[in-house]
């Protein structure tokens, strides 16, 4: 059996992060391993070797090494869902005062009617239908993110949800 597949069978969560590449999640699950099995790991060689070379208690280690990283990426998902919600919750408290936001949504709003209504009752030349497609299509998305700002983000909405749904049990 290869040193991976037998990481995969103990620890998939740390061979799946080390598989990913990149920086962060790599150094995270060495360090879990390190941290588990008390050996000095610094790259994926060096992992190698611990796992090729691992007695049955240093694999149950690395097993537990690997509950424990799964949790931290747990952690940090969690850490990162309320950083998101606390600056979308911050954004509103500072606008709460301003008449600003709601002057530009319906500004927004009445436009993006307008808008319609043209394209309604006049005949675009085909020539200019593309760029008539663009011009809609990024004011459209303007609209959609004032009305976004007002009543949350569909993110928020199902990130609360699972959230609820996970402490139920």
């Amino acid at each position: 059996m290869s040193w991976l597949n037998k990481l995969k069978e103990y620890a998939p969560g740390i061979a799946s992060a080390i598989l990913t590449g990149g920086a962060t999640l790599p150094a995270l699950a060495l360090q879990a391993v390190k941290d588990a099995t008390g050996v000095d790991i610094n790259n994926v060689a060096e992992l190698q070797s611990v796992v090729e070379s691992a007695t049955p208690e240093q694999m149950l280690q690395i097993k537990q090494a690997d509950n424990a990283f799964k949790i931290r990426m747990r952690e940090l998902d969690n850490e990162l869902v309320a950083t998101e919600l606390g600056d979308v919750q911050n954004a509103r408290k500072h606008h709460a005062d301003s008449k600003m936001p709601a002057v530009i949504f319906v500004v927004l709003t009445i436009g993006l009617f307008a808008f319609v209504a043209f394209l309604l009752h006049s005949a675009v030349p085909p020539e200019n239908a593309r760029m008539i497609d663009m011009i809609f299509g990024a004011y459209l998305t303007a609209w959609i993110s004032s009305v976004a700002y007002f009543v949350g983000t569909t993110r928020s909405s199902s990130v609360k949800n699972a959230a609820l749904m996970k402490n139920r049990g």
